[in-house]
Order: structure tokens, then C-alpha cells, then sequence
């Protein structure tokens, strides 16, 4: 859903690569930063439990979505393993993190069940692609990363604020069930469409 505004910020994402073009920092050298200060501020919310601090940290880190690319078409090298790996390396810092909050929340069960649809919303799209063509366009789902990117920040702020308890739960317990109920949507959604596509294309 927030997919086709991003376009809209990438005058802020240039501007705020163009230092680390004059450093001389590669695009893929940028998303491996970005990584490890991702992994780095897990490791620092296992140690302080801080979530108000975890989430703004996530926030911040956020923008390396943005600047890697941005290096990548203001240097003019933009390759397809440079997409691959910054994939790659936002999957494993959405494992990491919510190992972090399962750590510090003890909600593992709810975020196994995250990881697990996180997981699937990405396979149904990406098996399908095997079976018929399909376009990025193609595919405005309810729950994409960075929709459960906000989500998953605004319960571990919101946790950290109000840190009492509601029908027996804290806030990111509740958050996590808004949130995993929304993820299953959106399988559940791409299946559908998938399905329909099929059924199109086949």
C-alpha cells in the first residue's frame, strides 16, 4: 500500500546519498552498513530493553532502504544483485529484530507466526512469478514489508510509552495480533490473486 509514495521521497533519498557518493562508498558496501547497524541495534535493545529507542533506531535505519538504492542511480550502478542483496539483507534483519523483540517481549509464539507469514507473502508472489509473468504492479497487497515495518515500530514505541497492561497483555502482544491477522489477510489476498492470474494467463 505505502509502495507507490516512495517515488514521492526519492528527491531526500538522493540527497542524503550524495555524501557516501564522495566517500566513495559502493551501493552494496552501503547496504552491508546498513545491516550491520540493523544487527547492532538489535544486539542493543537485547542488552537495554529499551523499545522507544529500538523503534527510532529501526526508523533510522530505515532510510538505508532508500539511500542504497539512491547511491546505486546517482553513481550509475545499478545491477540486479544489488536489488537481490538488499533484499536479502532486509530479510535478515526483519528475523533479527523480531528475535530481538521475541527475546525482550517473550512473545515467540506471535512472532513465529509473523515470520512465518512474512515468509509466505513473499513465496506466493515469487512462486507464482514461475508459473505465469507477472508485474510489481501487479501486486498492491495490504501488508507488504514496509507496511508491517510501521506496524511492527509503532507497537514497540507504543510498548515503551504505555508500558501497563490492557485485558492482561501489553501493548506489542495486542499489536502483534492486529499485525498477524493482517499478514495472514494478505496471503490469503495474494492467493487470490494469484489464483485469478492463473486462471488468466494459464
Amino acid at each position: 500500500m505505502l509502495t507507490p509514495y516512495r517515488d514521492r521521497v526519492r528527491w531526500l533519498g538522493e540527497a542524503l546519498a550524495r555524501p557516501f557518493l564522495r566517500l566513495g562508498f559502493s551501493p552494496n558496501a552501503l547496504t552491508l552498513l546498513g545491516l550491520g547497524l540493523g544487527l547492532g541495534a538489535c544486539l542493543l535493545f537485547v542488552w537495554n530493553r529499551n523499545s522507544v529507542l529500538f523503534g527510532t533506531l529501526i526508523l533510522c535505519l530505515g532510510f538505508f532502504d532508500f539511500l542504497d538504492g539512491s547511491l546505486a542511480r546517482l553513481a550509475g550502478r545499478v545491477t540486479k544483485f544489488g536489488g537481490y542483496l538488499d533484499a536479502v539483507c532486509d530479510r535478515i534483519f526483519e528475523l533479527a529484530a523480531a528475535l530481538a523483540a521475541a527475546y525482550v517481549s517473550g512473545h515467540w509464539v506471535l512472532l513465529f507466526l509473523l515470520l512465518g507469514g512474512s515468509m509466505l507473502i513473499s513465496y506466493t508472489k515469487a512462486r507464482a512469478a514461475l508459473e505465469i509473468p507477472i508485474s510489481n504492479t501487479e501486486w498492491p497487497d495490504l501488508m507488504e514489508r514496509m507496511e508491517r515495518g510501521v506496524f511492527f515500530v509503532a507497537g514497540l514505541i507504543l510498548w515503551g510509552i504505555f508500558p501497563g497492561r490492557f485485558a492482561g497483555q501489553d501493548l506489542f502482544f495486542w499489536t502483534l495480533v492486529g499485525l498477524n491477522l493482517a499478514v495472514f489477510a494478505t496471503v490469503m489476498q495474494r492467493l487470490w490473486r494469484a489464483k485469478r492470474l492463473m486462471e488468466q494467463r494459464g
